[in-house]
């Protein structure tokens, strides 16, 4: 009997990946690492658990965490990025330290609750709406190799119905609990500044870290509807602009990862997307510049994203979006 290590939450997707590889004959034990906090599980949880005959264990990475994603999260908005941390968190910290944790186990499989799929190796999204291929992206394909996604063939409606009681759904931002904007601020001072159009100051803010590429919300100027097209961070400063200047083709990345067997990055097949649920679009990219070429004009790309590119529904590679480059601006 095989046996696999799973990572489960609390939530009911975690739980239903556990339960599900029971039933199929796999021989599973059950991890729940401690991240942003030291709760333990729902009672409800355990109680399925146990029901099942599936044993569980808890493990402390809260070290990790803050320093892999709460650190990183504040430290890339104080350069002006919008981060994914759930993103980072996956390749730093839940994946990684899963299979870190299987191996001290002698367990050759992991497993989780993600609605993503893992075929002729390489990451594949999932059927529904639900697909978290996205998230996933930027995991060593080694780690990859080694987990089981039991959701590949469930939609969240049929997860949904597998209990009968309401348990708690993943949150994004586990580590956040009311507004992002009040853990930066805990490291970062608010200070007054400009907002700027065409070079013209024509209006002022109250810290460059609350606002993001693509935002309305706090932005008064004049009698029409204006957006944040970018920051300087050094500056301080907020850059607006009507809607039309966020839309974009091209854009550069920082870094690339080409999962292994995936030479398909440089042909014509390659879709894009730009964030969590966007729409693909066919690209080009070049690979030696960290350029991306978009067919159609893209919505506020916003630097610090992962972008993720997809051959035929399969995850070839990922990059961060870069600051330089994004939009054409008057400053």
């Amino acid at each position: 009997m095989k046996q696999c290590l799973v990572g489960i939450s609390g939530g009911i997707d975690s739980l239903f990946a556990a339960v599900e590889l029971k039933k199929i004959g796999y021989d599973v034990l059950c991890v729940n690492m401690h991240l942003h906090s030291k709760k333990k599980l729902p009672k409800y949880t355990s109680e399925v658990l146990k029901k099942a005959g599936i044993d569980f264990y808890y493990t402390d990475y809260t070290k990790e965490f803050k320093t892999h994603v709460i650190d990183y999260f504040i430290d890339e908005y104080s350069k002006g990025y919008t981060p994914n941390p759930c993103a980072i968190c996956n390749q730093h910290i839940k994946m990684k330290m899963l299979y870190k944790e299987a191996q001290k186990n002698n367990i050759s499989l992991i497993a989780t609750g993600h609605y993503a799929d893992f075929k002729d190796g390489f990451l594949t999204k999932h059927k529904s709406f639900k697909d978290q291929s996205y998230f996933l992206s930027c995991v060593d394909s080694e780690i990859l190799k080694h987990t089981l996604f039991p959701l590949n063939k469930y939609s969240k409606e049929e997860v949904k119905k597998a209990f009968d009681i309401n348990i708690k759904e993943s949150i994004d931002l586990c580590f956040i609990k009311n507004d992002y904007r009040e853990l930066i601020k805990s490291k970062i001072k608010p200070k007054k500044g400009v907002m700027v159009k065409n070079g013209k100051v024509v209006g002022y803010h109250n810290g460059f870290f609350n606002y993001t590429i693509g935002q309305r919300k706090g932005v008064k100027v004049g009698n029409t509807p204006h957006y944040v097209t970018a920051t300087n961070p050094l500056k301080n400063i907020v850059y607006v602009s009507e809607e039309k200047k966020l839309y974009s083709d091209s854009f550069y990345l920082e870094n690339i990862t080409i999962h292994s067997g995936a030479n398909m990055i440089d042909t014509d097949s390659v879709e894009c997307c730009v964030r969590y649920n966007a729409k693909p679009k066919r690209c080009r990219v070049e690979t030696d510049k960290l350029f991306v070429q978009l067919e159609e004009k893209e919505r506020a790309i916003t630097p610090g994203q992962i972008a993720v590119f997809y051959s035929k529904n399969r995850v070839i590679a990922c990059g961060k979006v870069a600051k330089n480059g994004v939009y054409r601006l008057d400053y």
